[in-house]
């Protein structure tokens, strides 16, 4: 066993300790940011769960701290961003990709070959429904999130938000439907992680000018194929569009009612 796997399986032991020794109950919302084993959904069916009346209001008190967006170090032509979250006084991680329908996240293996025939292409950039996931790492540790996707990425940037600045979970689970929605077909050559990331990225980036970037060790290779000699781009439009449909979701689920609400009207 490499030192890579056998240090987030210490991780994860010692985090069900804590969970096993600690005397508080657990929060029914609060597993789905620390579980006890990692878990993995679309983005549309989580954060969907997200905003529901048993978890908004716990959703809105969860905290983002920072952006992480990162490239493979495994070989894979990939890029993923990852979410620092604070939850009470905790931190969880929270990773979102896109990858070919079903699960699959190699790009390559859906470029067309040399003798491919233009109708084949065609078909190849249109056809394959986009797999955009929302993963949660057992107790919301880091190594168990590197462990679960097999991969040990080189940061290529990092947002780090302003104190004044509460970019909420809440806020979160309203941009990612939205980008997922731009593009629901998986393109390898314009729509695929590198695309997504990028999406993902520059959204938040933009709705928050204040927070500070911090570039990594993959900075200017970022939202590049390894194969492919143009880079992945992402237009003013879209960003614009995503902009005005993020704010409207964000009033809309600034708008549900919680289970405690609801609780306390039918007290009073």
């Amino acid at each position: 066993m490499s030192f890579f796997r056998l240090w987030a399986r210490l991780a994860i032991i010692f985090a069900r300790l804590q969970y096993l020794m600690s005397s508080h109950p657990p929060n029914p919302s609060i597993l789905t940011l620390l579980p006890d084993a990692t878990q993995s959904d679309t983005v549309r069916t989580w954060c969907g769960n997200a905003v529901v009346a048993e978890n908004v209001g716990y959703a809105r008190t969860a905290r983002v701290l920072s952006i992480v967006h990162s490239r493979s170090k495994n070989g894979k032509n990939h890029e993923d961003i990852v979410f620092q979250v604070r939850v009470g006084d905790e931190t969880s991680w929270i990773l979102t990709d896109r990858s070919v329908g079903g699960g699959g996240d190699s790009t390559s293996s859906l470029l067309p070959s040399q003798t491919a025939s233009r109708t084949d292409l065609a078909a190849s950039l249109s056809s394959t429904d986009a797999f955009d996931r929302i993963v949660v790492p057992a107790f919301g540790k880091l190594p168990a999130l590197k462990l679960y996707i097999d991969d040990d990425p080189v940061v290529a940037c990092t947002l780090k938000l302003h104190p004044d600045a509460f970019f909420s979970l809440a806020d979160l689970a309203g941009l990612l439907p939205i980008v997922n929605a731009k593009a629901r077909k998986y393109n390898p050559v314009s729509k695929q992680s590198y695309w997504y990331a990028r999406a993902v990225y520059e959204s938040i980036k933009k709705k928050y000018p204040d927070c500070e970037e911090i570039r990594g060790k993959a900075y200017n290779l970022r939202w590049t194929h390894f194969k492919l000699p143009v880079p992945c781009k992402i237009s003013k439009d879209e960003l614009e569009s995503i902009e005005v449909q993020w704010s409207a979701r964000t009033l809309e689920i600034s708008k549900v009612v919680t289970i405690s609400q609801v609780n306390s009207s039918f007290l009073d």
